[in-house]
């Protein structure tokens, strides 16, 4: 028989990838945050708020009246003009961790218990080990400040080719950044995992997982583009699953669940947070979307603990 996943996990919408739109307008953010809320099925929000102050309070209200957990995720800070988490620059770097506090306190005031951080642009090899140690930095006072809210700060990795081309990078060397901001005494610095993100890095989400394990305390499912530079959805913008050229669908998300119960990640009297992140369908409404999204996972759930599922989907 096989079990519900809500016995396992919690699961999440990432907001701005459902409805894009939201990140350059403000009263459609509200607005589909509003819909969000009322979908039964999430219990998690992935999002981000505005920093208006007033926006902000209404957003920050209607969230803590669903009772929504919230997983935050601010804007990428290394594609915004002006900043970088590890720049060179006093005065960049300096801007960028007030953009960040800035966004924590955000967080903070909706209940969010983790927020998310992605590193900057990748400065090639030579400039890589300096710009490591300026993330590290980073992390710290990010860390540092998010304990005071008794907080989680989250490291996303993300690939160097087609899609960011940011410094962090492979899973390894995003928990090497990890190991080291826990050297320096700042222990709530821990990872987050991206399956559609694994593609991109040429990595194995088994071996992914087994990385990321000791630190791992959120996970995204998608999928990604990297095979056709024609496609619109080329590289890191979070295609559906099932896409035409896509690299995921429901095969591979029993891969993620394989991988998440090998290393304890979902396990059970555990229930870990699994948050969908994809753009719609073309042609299709966020609402056809989701519709299709879960069918897709409740598919690839039963296939996981099917004791009759080809030999290439063994657990």
């Amino acid at each position: 028989m096989t079990p519900p996943y809500t016995d396992y996990f919690k699961l999440g919408i990432n907001h701005h990838l459902l409805f894009p739109a939201v990140t350059h307008d403000w009263d459609f953010h509200e607005k589909t945050l509003k819909e969000l809320v009322q979908m039964d099925v999430f219990e998690v929000l992935d999002l981000f708020l505005p920093l208006e102050a007033e926006r902000q309070r209404r957003e920050v209200d209607i969230i803590l009246a669903s009772g929504k957990e919230v997983m935050y995720n601010p804007p990428l800070l290394g594609l915004t003009p002006g900043m970088n988490p590890h720049s060179a620059d006093p005065q960049v770097y300096r801007r960028t961790v007030q953009e960040a506090l800035a966004h924590m306190e955000a967080a903070h005031r909706a209940g969010a218990p983790k927020m998310n951080i992605a590193s900057g642009p990748d400065p090639g090899p030579d400039e890589r080990p300096a710009a490591k140690a300026r993330f590290v930095q980073f992390l710290c006072e990010l860390g540092r400040g998010a304990a005071e809210h008794g907080m989680q700060v989250l490291i996303e990795p993300f690939d160097r080719s087609i899609g960011k081309g940011f410094l962090i990078g492979p899973t390894a060397e995003a928990a090497e950044v990890v190991e080291r901001v826990q050297q320096e005494g700042v222990n709530n610095v821990g990872l987050m995992l991206d399956m559609g993100h694994i593609p991109l890095l040429e990595e194995d989400i088994h071996r992914a997982f087994e990385i990321s394990a000791p630190y791992l305390h959120h996970t995204h499912i998608g999928s990604c583009v990297k095979r056709d530079p024609n496609n619109e959805f080329y590289g890191d913008k979070h295609p559906p699953w099932g896409l035409e050229g896509g690299e995921c669908d429901v095969p591979e998300v029993v891969e993620f669940f394989d991988a998440a119960f090998a290393v304890g990640y979902l396990r059970a009297g555990h229930r870990a947070t699994v948050t969908l992140e994809m753009q719609p369908y073309p042609g299709l409404s966020a609402d056809e979307s989701i519709d299709i999204w879960l069918k897709k996972l409740d598919q690839a759930w039963s296939l996981y603990w099917s004791q009759d599922r080809p030999a290439d989907y063994t657990v």
